[in-house]
């Protein structure tokens, strides 16, 4: 069971509770990939982009770079990304491993399953409403 919403006024509170909630279920459902949701979208973004650079990266995903480097420091070590950049050369050259792509796959099967639940238990029309809302809170 998730993070309770209905016990405060605040709007705040309820949405960060269910974000909380949403990315917990994705998180416990790709697990089994060994990857959190996070570092799935990072090797989706990685997988997308070809091979990129570190701001590149951050461009895309909408993340600080300090943020973002201390997210890739796992999938690093876990050899699910490589930098390629040459000798002597200043930026990154992100690319995924053949252990990365393997993994990423895996996790995309999982993610679409964590996908189609969601549409389940929300529907289709309900989730394209509430899309249609957060992006209200863009500009405020």
């Amino acid at each position: 069971m998730g993070k309770c919403i209905d016990n405060t006024i605040c709007h705040c509170m309820k949405m960060r509770r269910s974000a909380e909630n949403v990315i917990n279920f994705y998180d416990s459902t790709l697990a089994q990939s060994g990857l959190t949701s996070r570092q799935y979208s990072l090797l989706f973004a990685i997988n997308k982009l070809g091979t990129c650079n570190v701001r590149e990266l951050a461009e895309y995903t909408l993340l600080d770079r300090s943020t973002l480097a201390r997210s890739l420091k796992p999938l690093l070590q876990a050899d699910y990304i490589e930098d390629r950049k040459n000798a002597g050369a200043r930026d990154s050259v992100l690319a995924l491993t053949p252990k990365g792509e393997q993994t990423y796959s895996q996790a995309t099967e999982l993610w679409r399953k964590a996908q189609e639940q969601i549409e389940e238990k929300a529907g289709k029309e309900n989730l394209a409403e509430l899309e249609r809302l957060l992006l209200i809170f863009q500009d405020l």
